[in-house]
Parts: structure tokens; C-alpha cells; sequence
């Protein structure tokens, strides 16, 4: 079985189901979300390999500012940004809950390093179960993660502010944490061998429709292209 995740850029809703890529790929699965998390990626995979004989995994990673809440009703919370919505497409309460979200739950460190914890957990889970992992970021690449961005998370951390001394540890802990979990990244199950590689790296500007570097498509056609030269490699 051959099963795909992500959010919109593996969702490709925007597309006429003939030339997502995920089709094009022959994709037996599709458990993509437009607008969808890493926290949802990681909670509705690991559902799926409980439940599955997968054979071939590939995931596209989003900006880990996401997240999600489970509702009451059995649905989720899509929380993205400053906004909030059902995934039943219910908008009730959706602008409290995103306030709650990012005033009272979101730290931009703990959802980076959640990130990276998911990331490493599935790919031992792979490799360990013989299962191919095809990675992919959409909305990031490696550019964003230099050491001073991964110094600027770290600072956003829980910290030890009894003095000086101690704020400056709880900060370098907290990068180091981040460095070696990057460190443990198999760059091999990334596509092109490239931790981070984005879709936004692989499809020119010619190729996307809107501002957020959606493609159209061509691009779904090229990528699936991609995508399969990585399964087949």
C-alpha cells in the first residue's frame, strides 16, 4: 500500500482528481488536509500504520505554526494561523478557539521540536518495519533553519530566568536539543537526498497558480515525476 499525508499540497483540492500527483503516483491512500499540521500528519500516519500493511510512506512536512485540537463532536480543530475551522467545515466558535490556540497554547519552540520528534519517530518506525519513507517539506526549506533561526527558536523555549547565567543554558540546551535532533535526520529519505528539500525548490514559478505557490497542472505532473524517481531509487 502506498499512502501519502500532508496538508494542502498533497491534499490538492485545488486540482481535478485526474492530475493530483498523489493519483498520478498511483497512491492507494490520501489522508491529506488543506491547511492540515505536522501534529495531524503525525497522529492520522501513525493511525494508519497501526491499521495498514504500508508498503511506501511519503509525507509533505508544513510550517510547524500549525496544529490542531480534537472537538468534542468526534471532528478536529484545523488550527492555522490566526484561524480555526472544523474539518467538517463547521465555523462555530473557530475565532475563540484560534485566540485560545495561540494565546494560551502555542510556543513556537515546542511545535518545532514536536516537529522534529515526529520526523525521527516515524523514520525508525520505517526502517525498522522495512517500509519506504519519502520526505518533502512544502512551505519551508533548509534556508529557514540556519543556526540563528534554530538560536531564535530555542529562545522561545521554556527558560530558566532566575539570572543571567541560567537563561543563556536553558537557551543553549534548548538549541542543542534541536541540532541534534536535525543531526539524527536520515538524509536519504528525503527527496533528493536533501534534508528539508522543499516542493517549492522543484517547481518554478511558471508553475504555480497562486500566492501561496500552489501549482497547477503541470507541476502536479512534474513533481509526481519526482516523486516517483524517489520511490523507484
Amino acid at each position: 500500500m502506498l499512502v501519502v499525508n500532508g496538508d494542502s499540497f498533497v491534499h490538492e483540492f485545488h486540482l481535478p482528481e485526474e492530475h493530483r500527483w498523489s493519483n498520478l503516483i498511483n497512491a492507494d491512500m490520501n489522508l491529506a488536509f488543506g491547511g492540515g499540521s505536522n501534529d495531524r500528519l503525525f497522529h492520522t500516519t501513525v493511525e494508519c500504520l497501526n491499521n495498514y500493511d504500508v508498503k511506501i510512506l511519503i509525507l509533505g512536512w508544513t510550517t510547524w505554526v500549525r496544529s490542531f485540537f480534537n472537538k468534542s463532536n468526534g471532528s478536529r480543530y484545523r488550527l492555522c494561523g490566526d484561524s480555526a475551522m472544523d474539518e467538517t467545515g463547521d465555523w462555530e466558535d473557530a475565532e475563540y478557539v484560534a485566540k485560545f490556540y495561540l494565546s494560551k497554547v502555542f510556543n513556537e519552540f515546542t511545535q518545532f521540536k514536536n516537529m522534529l520528534t515526529y520526523m525521527l519517530h516515524i523514520q525508525k518506525y520505517c526502517k525498522l518495519k522495512k517500509i519506504k519513507l519519502v520526505n518533502f517539506a512544502t512551505m519551508f526549506d533548509e534556508s529557514c533553519l540556519t543556526q540563528n533561526n534554530l538560536l531564535d527558536l530555542a529562545k522561545k523555549g521554556l527558560l530558566d530566568r532566575t539570572n543571567r547565567e541560567l537563561e543563556q543554558a536553558s537557551i543553549k540546551q534548548h538549541q542543542d536539543t534541536l541540532t541534534k535532533c536535525i543531526s539524527n535526520l536520515d538524509q536519504n529519505t528525503w527527496v533528493n537526498k536533501k534534508l528539508f528539500h522543499s516542493i517549492q525548490e522543484s517547481l518554478s514559478d511558471s508553475q504555480r497558480f497562486d500566492s501561496v505557490g500552489h501549482f497547477g497542472s503541470h507541476g502536479a505532473k512534474k513533481w509526481a515525476e519526482i516523486i516517483q524517481n524517489h520511490i523507484d531509487q
